[in-house]
């Protein structure tokens, strides 16, 4: 049975027509005409019209040309199914297998031709068995599983270890499974079954809560149960802690957007063993200073040594960091090429004695009214190239004070300097990197543009070449009450948590932003006066999502 299309098409095939003839236009539209009227009046006649049939046909036509591209080796079966059975079995099928567990998982043999003997065994099918066309229901679940899954978003994993993101990546190249996607449903499970909208009361807003408490939770989102179901597949074998990673990153960044205790989060699973490709998260290598003693559990194995002339009083006992501060003996260094090469001599040869630092710090010279940038640039360009021998030593400049009353101010002393220091440095070629002094920095924001929000988000734009940091003691006393944020421009949409989750002072909260990533970087203590105050100033960087190690760069 011919629909009308097919029919009048054999029509003009049979009589040759050539429609696209403008001189016989006329003659053509009379043809077609008729053709038509044969159609109805000769062709469906009552025996061989099949209303049924044509609507299958057109059910077939339909199926066939979605299942295509979708399940090139089934096609026949699906089709010939249908026909016998009028049943869509690419449609019961995938609705079941959407309804196992671990389907996301799914990549053996094993997993398809088990999944086809169940489905097989559970499906009712009238006046036949199911069991017949097993082969053909294993070979069509593993095409369901492969159209289905979309290669993952690396987008989405910006704030995640590289080694991490390289495991998803390979996990679906190798073996067609998308972790992510598994991370995703698991989390979007739990907001389900945890988070709730409640409205307040007249004057007050509406909230999401989230019920569950996440943080420091030994067994989030039940994965020890999950792990246990699927730790013989080879891409989860001794991935336990990176599987719960991937949720807990779903969970804290896209659906209860907790997201300040990532940092703190990632560094307590490499602490405690429970990952064993991800790296520390804002790695500070603590460095030792005016006989000050770390905590216990901190190992301190660099120190700082601070000197005016290039010269040392004494021998390191192990790896140090040398400051090197000529604003009080001779600040005319930065203006005069001799002098500069004349202090770059005294360095090298403090290196041939006590050996070469891991850092050299420079501090940044005062700045005076008759102060050339040009020069500054071609002492920058010595140094650089005259330690350049030192291969494992890292040159940076320390910003330095500028609201000074009775002093010069720092050439270096504001937001503003250090990023444009940090362009007319990669115009110029010279690879001086920084370190950062953040009481001093914070201190010149009263001569700069920038607040102190302002000042961390400019941060990052050079975070990559902050090679330390010195930070003095903040008082920061955590306060315990339920932590909501604001989510997006609708006002009425809070997340609140339940938990009274603590939450610190600004500036570590901030400083632990900045810094998000794997790079090692120097803490070097200010102002601080004593043992407890470090303690107390290492406490708080650990609870901002620091962490300490007693490893070199």
């Amino acid at each position: 049975m011919l629909t009308i299309d097919e029919y009048i098409a054999k029509m003009k095939r049979a009589d040759k027509m050539d429609e696209f003839d403008y001189l016989k236009q006329s003659e053509n539209m009379a043809a077609v005409i008729k053709y038509v009227m044969t159609y109805f009046n000769e062709y469906l006649t009552l025996e061989t019209c099949d209303a049924e049939a044509i609507k299958m046909k057109h059910k077939m036509d339909k199926m066939e040309e979605e299942i295509e591209s979708k399940y090139p080796k089934s096609k026949e079966f699906i089709l010939n199914f249908y026909l016998q059975h009028r049943i869509g079995i690419h449609k019961e099928l995938k609705k079941w297998l959407e309804g196992l567990s671990y389907f996301t998982f799914f990549y053996s043999e094993d997993d398809f031709s088990s999944a086809a003997d169940n489905f097989c065994a559970g499906y009712k099918l009238k006046n036949a068995s199911m069991n017949e066309y097993n082969t053909n229901i294993k070979i069509l679940a593993a095409e369901i599983k492969k159209y289905d899954t979309e290669e993952p978003s690396y987008s989405e994993m910006i704030h995640m270890d590289n080694s991490l993101v390289s495991w998803v990546r390979e996990t679906f190249r190798q073996y067609g499974v998308d972790l992510s996607y598994f991370a995703y449903n698991l989390a979007n499970s739990y907001e389900q079954r945890y988070v709730k909208y409640e409205r307040g009361k007249f004057g007050e807003g509406s909230y999401y809560v989230n019920n569950y408490n996440h943080r420091y939770n030994n067994n989030p989102f039940d994965l020890d149960r999950i792990y246990e179901d699927n730790k013989h597949r080879p891409f989860l074998k001794d991935r336990r802690g990176e599987l719960e990673m991937l949720v807990m990153h779903e969970w804290l960044f896209n659906t209860v957007y907790d997201d300040d205790y990532w940092p703190e989060y990632v560094n307590l699973c490499v602490a405690r063993g429970r990952v064993s490709i991800v790296k520390n998260i804002n790695a500070l290598i603590p460095v030792a200073c005016a006989e000050l003693k770390y905590p216990e559990d901190v190992r301190c194995a660099t120190e700082h040594i601070i000197s005016t002339d290039g010269t040392m009083k004494k021998a390191p006992q192990g790896a140090f960091i040398l400051r090197v501060d000529v604003s009080s003996k001779n600040p005319s260094v930065w203006q005069n090429i001799e002098d500069m090469t004349s202090l770059i001599n005294t360095l090298n040869e403090t290196f041939k004695i006590y050996g070469a630092p891991k850092v050299l710090e420079l501090a940044a010279p005062v700045k005076a009214v008759t102060f050339d940038d040009e020069l500054f640039f071609a002492c920058c360009s010595k140094i650089e190239k005259k330690m350049k021998k030192n291969s494992n030593m890292k040159l940076a400049i320390v910003n330095g004070a500028g609201n000074q009353k009775s002093k010069p101010n720092s050439y270096i002393c504001t937001m503003e300097d250090l990023i444009k220091l940090k362009v007319q440095l990669r115009e110029r070629k010279i690879r001086l990197q920084f370190a950062i002094d953040f009481p001093a920095l914070m201190a010149g924001k009263r001569n700069s543009s920038f607040n102190q929000r302002e000042i961390f988000g400019a941060l990052t734009k050079i975070k990559n070449s902050i090679v330390c940091m010195h930070i003095t003691n903040i008082k920061n006393q955590p306060t315990y009450s339920p932590k909501y944020k604001e989510f997006g421009e609708d006002l009425s949409a809070y997340y609140l948590h339940r938990y009274k989750y603590p939450t610190y002072d600004d500036f570590y909260t901030m400083l632990s932003t900045v810094f998000n990533d794997n790079q090692q970087r120097y803490f070097i203590p200010k102002n601080i006066g004593d043992d407890a105050q470090l303690e107390e100033v290492v406490d708080n960087l650990m609870r901002a999502g620091f962490a300490f190690c007693g490893g070199g760069i």
